[in-house]
């Protein structure tokens, strides 16, 4: 399976935009978790920050943290996603690149220090998990150092907290691999390839334990949130292909594996509404990174000074 044939649903233009469910967390959709935390962080939006969004999409979410930003950068490594958010930010500063890339392309360019917000939604495990993981014409297969990769993928996070200026935050949300429905996605995978130790949770895994280390050094404080919610598909094929076209990618395998589509039957079986609609169980974590001198800045006024 090619890489361009296994991205298709996030590079063909309008396929991903269709596909997305809309998720909510007791009420609350994921674009208004991060409004909620905007607001609460830095108040009214003032276009006073430096803001980077890796793995921008078609700006879904952008369209909320842009209000906030002096400058903005976004970067995706999809033509089609990077074009689509051209044209909806023109002001905006494009990169089209693996995250990792545009991280370092902007450490390069001097932007160490230099962010009020660093950002990324839904996309970050990407991009940690390449360095585990690599595709071939039979599909994605672990790479043979994962020594190497643990290492390379603890000084990508540390390269993301270098970007954050100080007394600024690196603000990320993750799937919950072990949520209903992503458990039914893992054991899909698992047909193609295992993963690493840890399973799918490993990406998380990686991002938390990195940022605890930098908590450790004092260069900031790490606050982890984990909400659970759901994915709304308004029709039982839009779930449908939410699992087969968005989390299996099309792959042949997957799709031509009756035990996995009998399995993903009874899934939707068990949490279809009656007034229509399937209600798949998910889960979010919410990561934010506060870049500010650890433990001192904890401290309430008057004994910090």
């Amino acid at each position: 399976m090619s890489t361009k044939r296994f991205r298709a649903v996030y590079e063909t233009e309008g396929v991903y935009d269709q596909l997305l469910l809309r998720h909510y967390y007791g009420g609350t959709e994921d674009i208004d978790l991060v409004a909620d935390w905007l607001t609460e962080h830095h108040h009214a939006p003032t276009a006073s920050l430096e803001v980077v969004e890796f793995g921008c999409g078609t700006g879904r979410i952008t369209e909320t943290i842009a209000p906030y930003a002096r400058n903005l950068v976004l970067a995706d490594y999809s033509e089609t996603m990077v074009n689509a958010v051209a044209q909806k930010f023109p002001e905006a500063r494009t990169i089209c690149a693996d995250t990792s890339d545009a991280v370092t392309v902007l450490l390069r360019q001097g932007r160490s220090s230099s962010f009020d917000l660093v950002t990324a939604f839904w996309s970050l495990s990407y991009p940690i998990g390449e360095f585990f993981e690599e595709l071939s014409p039979s599909g994605v297969r672990p790479r043979q150092d994962q020594a190497r990769a643990q290492a390379r993928a603890r000084e990508f996070v540390l390269d993301l907290v270098r970007l954050v200026a100080p007394g600024g935050h690196l603000l990320a949300m993750l799937f919950d691999a072990e949520s209903p429905e992503q458990q039914l996605v893992t054991r899909g995978w698992e047909v193609v390839a295992p993963f690493p130790d840890g399973g799918r949770a490993y990406t998380r895994n990686v991002l938390v334990d990195a940022l605890r280390e930098a908590e450790g050094r004092g260069d900031g404080t790490l606050t982890h949130t984990r909400l659970g919610g759901v994915a709304w598909a308004p029709s039982r094929d839009a779930a449908r292909e939410w699992f087969f076209g968005v989390h299996f990618k099309h792959h042949p395998l997957l799709l031509d594996d009756p035990q996995l589509a009998e399995t993903v039957e009874e899934f939707l079986d068990r949490y279809e509404i009656a007034g229509g609609g399937v209600a798949l169980p998910s889960g979010v974590h919410l990561i934010d990174f506060h870049a500010a001198a650890h433990p001192y800045a904890s401290l309430p006024i008057g004994l910090s000074s």
